[in-house]
C-alpha cells in the first residue's frame, strides 16, 4: 500500500481531493488541513508521496517541502498551485519538489503525476535489488529483461574456457561485457589485455600483437614480447575484429589452433595459453559472406556468442543508467544528489540514443555541470534530444482507430477547458463565454472530465 499526505488549507479543495484519491484502493490517504500539524506529522511519520497545496495562510507548501527534504528525503512530494504562482511552483522544482500541477486540472492528470512518481520508487528498487553485486562493480546497471537474461547468459559461460564473440552496436559496452566474463571466470586474477584491431596500421599491429625481435625491422632496437605474452594464462580482447586484415586473420586463427605464436624476425614458437573475447559492431556473417572476414576464423571466434541490444529496443534500462550516471557524477563532486523532472524524463525516454549507453554517459555528463539546480528540467537538456524526441501516448497509439479518435478529443476537450479556466482565473461565466458554450454545457463537461478548480469570481 502507498502512504499519501494530502495537505490543503482550504476544507473544500481538500475534501474533493481526498474523495478523488480515495477510488484508487492501493492509496492510504491522510488528509490534514492545519499546515502546522502536517509539518508535525511529517516529522514523526514516513510517506511516499505528499500533496500539497503552495499558498496556505500561516505555512506555505515550501515550508511543507523543505520539513519532507530534511525528515523525509525518500517522499515525492507534488504541488499544486493556484492562478498566478507558477514562478513559486518552479521554485519548488528547483528546491526539490517532484512535479507541481497548476489549477485547474483533471483527476486523471493528478493520476498521471502520481503514477510518475511511484514509477520512480519502483524504478529505484528495482535497481537495487536485481544487480548481482560482482556485476555492480564492473558497472553494468540495467532493468530490462533483455539484459536480465543476457546477465545470466554471462554467468554461466564465464568460467568455461570458450571463446566468446560479443556484439552489439557502438556505445553498447561490449568491453564492459568481456570485463565481466574475465572476472567471473577462473582466470580472474590473470591479466586482461584489450587491443582495438583498427587502430593501429597492419604493419605496427602485427608488432604489437605478437611482438618481436631485435632487428626484425628499422627501429627494432630490442626484442619485444607481444601483447599476446602479456595476456598469457589470462583473457585476450579483440575489439572490432571485423577490423582486422586478412593476412593478420590468417596468423590469429593459426594462433588459436596451434596454441602458438611466433615474433616478428623470430623463429622460435611460444606456447600461448589465452581465452580470446572478441567484439564487433558489424555482422560478421555478412561480412564473411562478402569474403572480407574468414569463415573458419568466425567459427572459431563464435563458440558462444553474446548480442548485446541497443538502447532504443530495451526503453526500461534508460532512467536506471541515467540515474546511476548522474548519481556518480553527484558523489565525485561531493555535491547533494539531483533528479529529473517528469518532463525531462518522458523527452529522455523517447530519445533513440544511437550513441547507446557511452552518449548517456557524455550527454549526463555536460547536463550535470551545466544545470545550476537539484532538478534537471527540459531546459537543461540538450536541444537534439528535445528537438528529436517524439512524445505520443503508445497507450493512443495502440488503440483501433474510433478509440483513438475518442480519447485524443477527449485529452483535447479536458486541456482546452482547463486552459480557459486558468485565464478566467475559474469563473463560470467567463469561461463559458470564451468557450462560446452556455453554463449548462460547461458545467457538464467540467463534471465529465472532474475538473478541479477554484472559482474566485463567482458562486456558483
Amino acid at each position: 500500500m502507498i502512504e499519501v499526505l494530502l495537505i490543503d488549507d482550504e476544507k473544500e479543495m481538500l475534501v474533493g481531493l481526498e474523495k478523488i484519491l480515495t477510488s484508487r484502493k492501493n492509496l492510504i490517504i491522510t488528509a490534514i488541513q492545519n499546515p502546522k500539524i502536517a509539518i508535525d506529522t511529517i516529522k514523526s511519520k514516513k510517506y511516499d508521496i505528499i500533496i500539497t497545496d503552495l499558498k496556505m495562510n500561516e505555512y506555505s507548501g515550501i515550508d511543507i517541502l523543505k520539513c519532507a527534504l530534511e525528515f523525509s528525503p525518500e517522499a515525492k512530494i507534488i504541488m499544486i498551485s493556484g492562478y498566478g504562482t507558477i514562478e513559486a511552483s518552479v521554485e519548488a522544482i528547483q528546491l526539490g519538489a517532484f512535479d507541481f500541477i497548476e489549477k485547474p486540472f483533471t483527476s486523471k492528470k493528478l493520476f498521471e503525476c502520481i503514477d510518475k512518481a511511484l514509477e520512480e520508487h519502483e524504478e529505484s528498487r528495482a535497481i537495487a535489488n536485481s544487480i548481482d553485486a560482482v556485476v555492480e562493480t564492473e558497472g553494468i546497471v540495467y532493468k530490462s529483461k533483455q539484459m536480465r537474461e543476457l546477465i545470466n547468459l554471462i554467468s554461466k559461460i564465464a568460467p568455461k574456457l570458450m571463446n566468446v564473440l560479443v556484439s552489439g552496436e557502438s556505445g553498447t559496452g561490449k568491453e564492459l561485457i568481456a570485463r565481466v566474463i574475465h572476472k567471473l571466470s577462473d582466470r580472474s586474477d590473470q591479466p586482461f589485455v584489450p587491443v582495438n584491431c583498427g587502430a593501429l596500421p597492419e604493419n605496427l599491429f602485427e608488432s604489437e600483437l605478437f611482438g618481436h625481435e631485435r632487428g626484425a625491422f628499422t627501429g627494432a632496437v630490442r626484442t619485444k614480447p607481444g601483447l599476446l605474452e602479456f595476456a598469457n594464462h589470462g583473457t585476450f580482447f579483440f575489439d572490432e575484429i571485423g577490423d582486422m586484415s586478412q593476412t593478420l586473420q590468417i596468423k590469429l586463427l593459426r594462433m588459436l589452433e596451434d596454441k602458438k605464436i611466433r615474433r616478428v624476425g623470430g623463429q622460435k614458437e611460444i606456447d600461448i595459453d589465452v581465452r580470446i573475447i572478441a567484439a564487433t559492431n558489424k555482422d560478421l556473417e555478412k561480412e564473411v559472406a562478402s569474403g572480407r572476414f574468414r569463415e573458419d576464423l568466425f567459427y572459431r571466434l563464435n563458440t558462444i556468442q553474446i548480442h548485446i541490444p541497443p538502447l532504443r529496443e530495451r526503453v526500461d534500462d534508460i532512467m536506471p543508467l541515467l540515474r546511476h550516471y548522474l548519481n556518480s557524477l553527484c558523489e565525485k563532486e561531493n555535491k547533494p544528489t539531483k533528479s529529473f523532472s517528469p518532463e525531462a524524463k518522458e523527452l529522455l525516454k523517447a530519445y533513440q540514443w544511437p550513441g547507446n549507453v557511452r552518449e548517456i554517459q557524455n550527454m549526463m555528463a555536460r547536463t550535470y555541470y551545466l544545470c545550476s539546480t537539484k532538478i534537471i528540467q527540459k531546459e537543461d537538456l540538450p536541444k537534439y534530444i528535445v528537438k528529436d524526441s517524439n512524445i505520443v501516448s503508445s497507450n493512443i497509439l495502440n488503440l483501433k482507430y474510433k478509440e483513438a479518435k475518442e480519447q485524443t478529443i477527449a485529452e483535447f476537450e479536458a486541456e482546452y477547458l482547463s486552459h480557459h479556466l486558468k485565464v478566467n482565473k475559474g469563473n463560470i461565466s467567463h469561461t463559458a463565454a470564451a468557450c462560446g458554450l452556455d453554463r449548462r454545457s460547461l458545467h457538464r463537461l467540467i463534471a465529465k472530465y472532474n475538473i478541479i478548480y477554484k472559482d474566485e469570481g463567482e458562486n456558483i
